[in-house]
């Protein structure tokens, strides 16, 4: 009998309330017509990356084939969910490309195998599909040139998807996944290990490994974010204004995480607050 998701019973908006997601405070600068569509791109994304989170990797397997083949329905006309109709006329009304959809769902599958990343190089790889894509399946939902603001979108997806690394490092450690780059961890001589919810004491003492090791990679995030900025078309800024909140909501976020260091990975994840998250938009940006 064919797996059937939760989320195939939900709406873009029950499906985005339920994730909490930093970015929802941006779609309120969209009008009606643009934030349906940005829930239809944001909420497939979410159910794609939430498939491969499921404990038991051949029922992830089944959740993912289940909404590549929604996607596929969708742009063929022909959807099955409230999420696939949502995303066909989003498709029709603002002319999306299906490439970028195709290319996250296969960086969230790279996620159903065990790997490592040598280098940053090979991690970014695996996030241009998982975030970058995401950013450019955005593009003509935001109104803006799809090819002269790409460069800020993949970049910027780049930076946010490193803070989610960032921010999570134990938890995906806890369920086998390591996204730091392994040049980095032995620069710093972390053993993989240790980068769990339970790390040794001296690992994440003051001025210890890990502590080392985070101080160096938030540095490299908050460069991912100026060269963001330096892409950002000046043509297109308007257009792009939930993207800069996005990004300026997720570099708060980043500063958060850095504060608490190797703690970080024995606390629980680290949020920025409703009121923060409105005031960086209206006067952040």
């Amino acid at each position: 009998m064919p797996v059937v998701p939760v989320a195939a019973k939900r709406s873009p908006l029950e499906i985005a309330r339920a994730a909490g997601s930093n970015f929802l405070i941006s779609f309120a600068f969209l009008s009606p017509g643009r934030r349906r569509a940005l829930l239809a791109v944001y909420g497939f994304c979410r159910v794609v990356d939430d498939a491969v989170d499921l404990g038991d990797r051949d029922q992830a397997n089944e959740h993912l084939v289940f909404w590549e083949n929604e996607l596929e329905a969708a742009f063929a006309a022909t959807p099955q969910t409230p999420l696939g109709y949502a995303l066909h006329r989003a498709a029709a009304q603002f002319g999306l490309d299906r490439e970028p959809f195709d290319e996250v769902c296969a960086g969230v599958r790279m996620d159903l195998a065990d790997r490592t990343y040598a280098t940053f190089a090979e991690l970014e790889s695996y996030m241009r599909r998982v975030a970058s894509a995401v950013g450019v399946a955005c593009l003509p939902v935001f109104g803006a040139d799809r090819e002269r603001s790409r460069g800020y979108a993949e970049r910027l997806g780049i930076a946010l998807q490193y803070t989610n690394i960032l921010r999570d490092i134990g938890e995906d450690c806890d369920n086998g996944r390591c996204y730091l780059p392994l040049d980095a961890l032995q620069e710093h001589n972390v053993d993989p290990s240790w980068l769990c919810s339970t790390p040794p004491g001296h690992a994440i003492a003051d001025g210890g490994p890990i502590e080392k090791l985070l101080a160096a990679e938030h540095q490299r995030a908050d460069r991912l974010y100026d060269e963001a900025a330096e892409l950002l078309p000046q043509a297109d800024r308007g257009a792009l204004r939930p993207a800069r909140i996005m990004g300026t909501i997720y570099r708060d976020l980043r500063r958060r995480v850095e504060a608490r260091g190797a703690q970080s990975l024995v606390q629980p994840p680290v949020r920025v607050p409703l009121w923060r998250k409105v005031y960086l938009a209206l006067f952040g940006i």
